[in-house]
């Protein structure tokens, strides 16, 4: 039984929640899911209802979202209002805010003492793709519906459909599983160039270390954020995985696809143990750039250390 039946089931047998929290790294199922829950307690299969809420105009639905790093208290405070008046349409109000863990402090508290009194028949779903970013308090008042990760294969089909390139799907695909994310990242963004400039940096830590140092410059001159030097990260742990399955012969799972025969050869230059320091120390790499260690130096002891 998937999710979108759990909650169908829920639904008919009358033992719907106040409040639900949906947990995944897949935003965009998550979202459809909370949509069609939504259309089901509102509107009975009733075509010109559902129709309504997919275009956010019913009156006892509210969709709370935001393109900027936080949901603002004000939007929270307008749902609040909009949810204490009674049903216009039906029996229930329902509503969806999407990545919830954007909530400022003050929105998650007004939200808190929504949720501890929340007016009859009044449905919460919350999605959050980072719930450990959520009060605890939160999270024992609602309902947790778990949604399966992501398939990489999956993922990156969905990204060529949305007309990217497969080769730098793959290299999203080491960084997100969120679909609007990467989309927005590959139309700011070359990631075709950020993409050659790993390849060739990842060749130079194999063959030569002192150009490999100098090689940092050009790298972080594409990865010129932090947002894409975790990326940058993320794709050169992606370049090691995939040497890692070349070494035990499992090549149906290379993120590098179109490099699959020289990952072969690389593969022979490194033993079991170099990788795995190599990984180590990418990991490292990653606490210290969210640390906002210069960025510099995170990449120049990925060098020193990495591969000896």
């Amino acid at each position: 039984m998937d999710e979108q039946q759990q909650l169908a089931h829920a639904y008919h047998s009358n033992k719907l929640s106040h409040a639900y929290l949906f947990e995944g790294d897949d935003a965009q199922t998550m979202k459809h899911v909370a949509i069609n829950f939504a259309k089901l307690i509102l509107c009975a299969e009733d075509s010109q209802c559902e129709l309504k809420v997919d275009t956010f105009n019913h009156p006892d639905f509210m969709y709370v979202s935001s393109d900027e790093n936080t949901i603002k208290k004000e939007q929270i405070e307008r749902l609040v209002h909009y949810m204490n008046q009674l049903p216009i349409d039906g029996r229930y109000k329902v509503y969806i805010i999407e990545d919830f863990e954007k909530l400022t402090v003050q929105g998650e508290n007004s939200i808190l003492k929504f949720l501890e009194e929340p007016p009859e028949n009044t449905i919460a779903i919350l999605l959050s793709t980072k719930p450990e970013q959520i009060l605890d308090t939160i999270h024992s008042r609602c309902q947790h519906v778990y949604f399966k990760p992501i398939d990489r294969k999956q993922f990156i089909e969905r990204l060529v459909e949305a007309s990217l390139t497969k080769p730098v799907a793959e290299m999203i695909s080491t960084y997100t599983t969120q679909v609007e994310t990467a989309i927005a990242l590959n139309e700011e963004y070359d990631l075709t160039a950020l993409r050659k400039s790993v390849i060739r940096w990842c060749e130079l830590i194999l063959s030569n270390k002192p150009m490999a140092m100098i090689g940092i410059i050009d790298l972080l001159k594409q990865a010129k954020n932090r947002k894409l030097q975790l990326l940058t990260l993320a794709a050169v742990n992606g370049f090691f995985e995939d040497m890692m399955h070349a070494k035990v012969n499992i090549d149906n799972h290379f993120i590098y696809s179109d490099l699959s025969v020289e990952m072969k050869k690389y593969a022979e230059s490194l033993t079991f143990n170099q990788m795995t320091l190599m990984y180590d120390q990418l990991t490292e790499a990653h606490k210290k750039l969210n640390q906002n260690v210069n960025p510099t130096l995170v990449f120049e002891q990925i060098v020193i250390r990495g591969v000896r």
